[in-house]
């Protein structure tokens, strides 16, 4: 079982990094926000078991599309992450954007198409899209609902992703408790699914 396979988790300031580090890390104490602006002002890597005998480490970074006002202009962010990916050279990347309803905008396509070509072919994008809690119906019925949306702003229909709630479980209707259970499965399960094979020698 390997430890050294990264993982990038990246996305706009807000979406739910920090708390998707957290739910796959229980001990990493992740700092979280419940504004748009970004909480993680430093990289930061949290070692991160699977299930199935595999592992990773995760990668918090700071967010993106901060206005003026925010920690880190999104130029200067943009510039930042793309050398942090550059010097980790991860294995996965896994973009983050939000599902709430009127959250959709231009920026996250532009910003999914132009970090998929900053890491290059070899490397794969997922996305993940947080902040489902109150969504009605199943979590992945979100993606089919919104593909038209999602094609426009250049995100692929097949792109490999899960629908997700983030927030606390402890923060979740009692009757809802079961998603964060759910959501932290099919994260790890699409981690998994799209780490590169290790080789054994």
């Amino acid at each position: 079982m390997s430890s050294h396979r990264n993982v990038v988790i990246i996305g706009q300031s807000g979406v739910g990094k920090s708390s998707i580090i957290n739910m796959l890390c229980p001990r990493a104490n992740a700092p979280t926000s419940n504004d748009t602006f970004g909480c993680t002002r430093i990289e930061q890597e949290y070692e991160c078991d699977l299930g199935q005998q595999q592992s990773c480490r995760v990668h918090d970074t700071i967010g993106l599309e901060e206005g003026q006002w925010g920690f880190l202009p999104d130029k200067r962010a943009q510039k930042r992450l793309k050398t942090y990916l550059r010097t980790k050279e991860p294995q996965l990347v896994v973009y983050c954007m939000p599902g709430n309803r009127g959250c959709l905008k231009k920026s996250h396509g532009r910003n999914y198409k132009k970090f998929k070509s900053a890491v290059g072919n070899n490397v794969r994008v997922v996305v993940v899209v947080t902040g489902l809690e109150n969504f009605e119906g199943p979590l992945e019925s979100w993606w089919t609902n919104n593909e038209r949306e999602l094609q426009n702003l250049g995100i692929p229909s097949n792109a490999r992703h899960a629908c997700i709630t983030a927030l606390p479980k402890a923060e979740l209707e009692r009757e809802k408790r079961f998603l964060y259970d759910r959501s932290c499965e099919d994260v790890k399960t699409l981690i998994r699914n799209n780490l590169p094979r290790i080789r054994i020698l």
